[in-house]
């Protein structure tokens, strides 16, 4: 059975979260239950915001390295398309596709938006400034609309009225199939995920104009709320002091008109109330640039839950929240339940091991180790590698493996430096490579050399060998060597 998910990741926050499953992904892990292609959709005005292009940019390599693997079974073998893609049918990448655009919020502030300025000061006439102005402080009216709302839901909810209306909306309705399903990210602390949260489920239930609106009405629709989890380094136009306050009064609002009339099947709520973390300030724009937050991770996995429970949603709203085994503000594999450290433990072990082997150990092997040799004497062309010095300094390797690796290991890194601090692994050399993970020491040799003798073996199979999908090998190398030796020094939780 086929099916697809259709993520609405809502402002910054909801951006971050599609980064974390982006990366669960790229590790191996899947949706499961037959959802076989993930659809990521964008809803954020900040176009020139530095998350939102950063994900843009990971979720473009993605598609790039996946699209030269054959048949990929465990590193990216979950499937990720743009609407668009799946509309025109074409495996064209373009990272353009998976933001549904706004139209005039570039260049305009609120007020021109709304036409202010071409109400009257009669407050006698139906249309008048004053009563918007009852509505919408001066510095509302005066916010240019091209870095977000700012933290005001207010200003949202008038500007993604919109949305509903375009193209990229229209698509989706004419996408939508009988097994598919809908997941949405948000904050509720904020300006566009407060806003879009609510809007996007009215009509989803409601909205009679969508093609497929019978379908769409009665999908399972999951959703997950973050609350206050960051403050920020100084309060300006977007105030960190309000977070809390601002969360309290969208809860009562979202009990009112979404959990009471049962308008989402599962509801994750999740949070870091008393949270030290600090990020720097930015109303958005370029500078708008969160590290990585262990909680953006847990976001991924409540999607994956959904999927997981699919089959048995309720149609009563069923609330969820999420917690760590042990509380701790230093968070590692065995401090998770068991069943999240079973999800995260193999995929993120195994594919930190093979970033770290690129990074630290490739150019001990390179034209060394068998693998990584097309010349050798007396062996038939076709169990030749095909992982030799010309696809290591290939521009394939060079723009997309290595781009995709590095982000994974910012990825890792900032959820090292955020608080709680997620660190699971430790910092290693060539020559303690298997002392990857923390509290863990294998017997035995701890370099490369294990991972280099299994790559070795696995030179002639022929199930990861393909000449025109030029990163076959390499992925599915890696996913199998990397594999065997953990598996076998007993450093996965499984």
């Amino acid at each position: 059975m086929s099916r697809k998910l259709y993520i609405f990741a809502i402002g910054g926050t909801g951006t971050r979260v599609l980064k974390a499953l982006t990366m669960l992904f790229a590790s191996g892990v899947k949706t499961g239950n037959g959802f076989d292609t993930v659809i990521p959709i964008i809803i954020d005005p900040d176009t020139g915001n530095g998350d939102l292009n950063r994900t843009k940019d990971i979720l473009r390599l993605y598609q790039e390295i996946r699209n030269q693997v054959e048949l990929p079974d465990d590193f990216y073998a979950q499937e990720i398309r743009t609407i668009n893609e799946i509309t025109v049918n074409t495996p064209a990448v373009n990272p353009d596709y998976f933001q549904f655009k706004l139209k005039n919020t570039d260049t305009n502030t609120f007020n021109q938006y709304i036409g202010f300025d071409s109400l009257s000061e009669d407050i006698s006439e139906i249309d008048d400034k004053n009563f918007v102005r009852l509505l919408y402080s001066a510095q509302n009216l005066r916010s240019n609309l091209d870095v977000g709302f700012k933290g005001n839901p207010n200003m949202g909810s008038i500007i993604l009225n919109q949305f509903t209306n375009s193209e990229d909306f229209k698509k989706f309705g004419q996408t939508f199939g009988d097994d598919d399903a809908i997941f949405i990210v948000n904050s509720i602390f904020g300006g566009t995920g407060a806003a879009g949260f609510p809007l996007l489920l009215k009509n989803f239930r409601g909205n009679t104009n969508i093609t497929n609106h019978i379908k769409i009405r009665v999908a399972p629709i999951g959703g997950i709320t973050y609350l206050p989890y960051f403050s920020l380094t100084r309060n300006e136009e977007v105030n960190a002091e309000t977070f809390e306050e601002k969360a309290k009064i969208a809860i009562d609002y979202y009990n009112r008109t979404i959990i009471s009339l049962n308008q989402i099947n599962t509801l994750y709520f999740i949070g870091n109330r008393g949270n030290t973390n600090q990020e720097e300030y930015a109303v958005g724009g370029q500078e708008q640039r969160n590290k990585a937050h262990f909680l953006e991770m847990a976001g991924a996995l409540a999607i994956l839950d959904f999927c997981k429970n699919i089959n048995s949603v309720p149609q009563t709203t069923q609330i969820k929240e999420f917690g760590i085994e042990h509380d701790t503000q230093n968070i590692s594999f065995t401090d998770l339940n068991i069943e999240n450290a079973k999800q995260l433990s193999a995929p993120l072990t195994k594919f930190h091991l093979y970033t770290e082997y690129l990074n630290k150990g490739l150019s001990r092997s390179l034209n060394t180790a068998r693998w990584t040799k097309s010349n050798i004497k007396l062996v038939r062309g076709n169990k030749q590698s095909l992982l030799d010095r010309n696809y290591f300094n290939s521009a394939e390797y060079n723009t997309q493996i290595k781009s995709f690796n590095n982000y994974f290991e910012e990825w890792i890194k900032e959820m090292k430096e955020n608080k709680p601090v997620f660190s699971p692994f430790e910092e290693i050399t060539a020559d303690n490579a298997l002392e990857i993970v923390k509290g863990q020491t294998p017997k035995g040799d701890k370099s490369f050399k294990a991972l280099d003798i299994q790559n070795c073996l696995l030179t002639d199979n022929i199930s990861i060998r393909n000449k025109e999908k030029k990163h076959t090998m390499l992925i599915k190398m890696f996913g199998r060597s990397t594999d065997r030796v953990l598996s076998k020094r007993n450093l996965l939780i499984r």
